[in-house]
């Protein structure tokens, strides 16, 4: 029920993008034209920046220096669909300098966005070995080797760009989304407060924050915190699903109901989010309207392993054990490394007394979320049942110190 946590965003400034720009070189005197398309950055102008720039390259296609500009600007400045643009831009001036550090820096970017995380590497790797003092570089190599999933390398090239920007929240923030994956979650939740501190007005930031507090058990500071991201992200449907779970886990049922629905206006065919609507429902005592919404949502997708797994743990709250059971068995044929319908599928065995298979279950769900407590503590109810007593001792401890 929870959402991912996200690097963050930020507005793009025309005097900063203007500064960034500073740093690459000029082959040959600067065209009249760049002089209008730098006073539209100054001016705050950038799209139109952008516009007089991509009428430079077309007038100049052999200029190298112009379209490196143009590359960065496009990346800046522009969606998905212009990152390929900016990496065709960028690639040739690269091989023209090949030590200069910031366009090494720039086109790794553009490769992180077009999916190329590895070429990026050996990108950053090059500048590095010209400038490895360069806290932009060690910032990028940082952010790339956490997309690449490698955070404890990611930490270090974050932790040493912090050294120098002990200030950047946006460093604080991709610390807290390093120590996250890392399973550190109390040290994530004190990087995102930084950051959220540095940062007031990211949606992004207190939405990270919010989720990394929930998961710490902070409940009252974790809504707090996603009510704060929703008043800046007031139509992103991932954070009113969030502060959906987070009211259910409070009791405040109703209030959890009304942000659910919410979230479905806005995506009324989320399997997520109608799973969500339906469970809180479901809690507030209205199973006929939940099991009603399931069930229609499931005409529409019949084989959503989320919707399967929602309604299947209604039924399992309902003690419906071997209905239940057939709902996760069926999601968990569309998606067999889901830790939740595992989880559920070894409360069904365990209710119905089928204590080995529930272990089975539990171990497999352990493997998928290892520092899930709660899947630790049934595996030890499992071995108990089990007769193994010692066993079952054990895995109480490492539940009490994971």
């Amino acid at each position: 029920m929870t959402g991912a946590a996200t690097s963050g965003s930020a507005r793009v400034s025309g005097i900063g993008l203007l500064t960034d720009l500073a740093a690459f070189p000029w082959h040959e005197r600067p065209p009249f034209g760049w002089w209008a398309a730098a006073l539209a950055l100054i001016a705050g102008r950038v799209a139109q920046a952008v516009d007089r720039c991509r009428a430079l390259v077309t007038a100049h296609p052999e200029r190298l220096d112009l379209r490196a500009r143009l590359g960065v600007m496009l990346l800046q400045t522009g969606g998905d669909s212009v990152v390929q643009e900016a990496v065709d831009h960028l690639a040739p001036a690269v091989k023209r300098d090949p030590d200069h550090p910031h366009l090494r820096r720039w086109l790794a970017e553009a490769l992180v966005r077009s999916g190329m995380p590895e070429a990026a590497i050996a990108h950053l790797d090059a500048g590095l070995r010209v400038n490895p003092g360069l806290p932009d570089l060690w910032v990028t190599k940082g952010r790339t080797l956490l997309a690449l999933g490698r955070p404890e390398e990611a930490l270090v090239f974050i932790d040493g760009a912090l050294a120098g920007r002990p200030r950047s929240g946006t460093l604080w923030n991709l610390r807290g989304l390093c120590l996250n994956e890392l399973g550190r979650l109390q040290e994530a939740a004190d990087a995102y407060h930084r950051a959220a501190r540095l940062l007031r007005t990211d949606g992004a930031v207190w939405a990270n924050l919010g989720l990394a507090l929930q998961k710490t058990g902070q409940t009252a500071e974790a809504l707090r915190a996603l009510l704060r991201a929703v008043r800046l992200r007031p139509s992103d449907p991932t954070l009113l699903n969030n502060v959906g779970y987070t009211l259910l886990r409070a009791g405040r049922t109703r209030e959890a109901i009304e942000s659910y629905r919410q979230a479905s206006a806005l995506e009324p065919d989320s399997p997520l989010t109608l799973g969500n609507l339906a469970a809180a429902l479901f809690e507030g005592g209205m199973m006929a309207e939940a099991t009603a919404l399931l069930d229609a949502a499931l005409q529409k997708a019949p084989g959503d392993p989320t919707l399967l797994n929602n309604k299947g743990h209604l039924l399992l709250k309902a003690g419906q054990y071997r209905e239940a059971l057939a709902c996760f068995e069926e999601a968990l044929k569309r998606a067999p490394d889901d830790p939740a319908a595992l989880a559920n599928q070894a409360a069904c065995y365990f209710a119905l007394g089928r204590y080995e298979q529930a272990l089975n279950a539990y171990r497999l769900a352990v493997a998928t979320e290892p520092h899930n407590k709660q899947y630790l503590w049934s595996i030890g109810a499992c071995l108990e049942r089990l007769g193994r007593a010692e066993e079952a001792l054990q895995t109480y401890n490492q539940a009490l110190g994971a």
